[in-house]
């Protein structure tokens, strides 16, 4: 099938934030006496926005308490030092180069987004943002996928989502897009369970090879072959 635009998801998929984002929770989680199971942080952590792994893991929490749960993870988070997750800079460059329509859909907060397109220095690669604030049910609550194909003025059935987390990928295919998880090999068979027509441990085992007439051929991932409106704006370099 043909696809005309890329939906991103951020922590976990542009950036390798999971150890961290897993260290502020177990510190809030022994500082208010939560206990913390995998799929707690499966299924209401990871992907969700703040307020949401508030209102379900820690639903005790007086207005101050949540406040400063929020005033915390903002200088937490604020300060950290970002890393790019392997390869995914390269593609959004080819992505970019060769016109296709990319969009960032995140539970984040717009304050984390505009620090991580600093540290990293490349906003100019996203052609829409969608994040926490533009949204009333973070994921796996579809709107925003929805929303971030609308925003690339396109039906979600013609976007590629990457995701790394159940929640995200619930979302992404309740959206209707095609969903393609990143996480290693071992972990894999939780997204494919979820929904995720294929897994990938990271962008680096992607190519992005110029295809017939106006398609770009996303080697690595079956039956995703980019689509271009109109001709290449520029060359699809081999992702290393």
């Amino acid at each position: 099938m043909d696809y005309r635009a890329v939906l991103f998801d951020m922590d976990g998929v542009v950036i390798d934030t999971e150890s961290a984002v897993t260290a502020f929770w177990e510190r809030m989680a022994a500082r208010y006496q939560v206990e913390l199971t995998q799929a707690a942080f499966d299924t209401y952590i990871y992907g969700r926005p703040c307020r949401e792994t508030l209102d379900a893991l820690f639903p005790h929490l007086t207005l101050d308490q949540r406040a400063a749960v929020f005033a915390e993870v903002h200088t937490y988070e604020t300060n950290l030092t970002y890393t790019a997750m392997p390869g995914v800079i390269n593609l959004l460059r080819s992505l970019h180069q060769n016109g296709i329509p990319v969009a960032l859909v995140t539970s984040g907060e717009q304050w984390k987004v505009d620090e991580v397109m600093r540290q990293l220095g490349i906003g100019d690669l996203f052609t829409a943002y969608v994040t926490a604030e533009h949204i009333r049910q973070g994921k796996p609550d579809p709107a925003c996928y929805v929303l971030g194909a609308a925003r690339l003025q396109m039906p979600t059935e013609s976007c590629i989502v990457f995701e790394d987390s159940i929640s995200g990928v619930q979302a992404a295919v309740a959206s209707g897009t095609y969903c393609v998880g990143v996480r290693p090999a071992r972990t894999a068979a939780a997204l494919l369970a979820q929904g995720a027509s294929s897994v990938i441990p990271h962008f680096g085992t992607i190519r992005l090879e110029r295809g017939e007439n106006t398609t770009l051929n996303l080697l690595g991932i079956p039956d995703s072959t980019l689509r271009l409106d109109g001709h290449f704006k520029g060359t699809a370099p081999v992702l290393e």
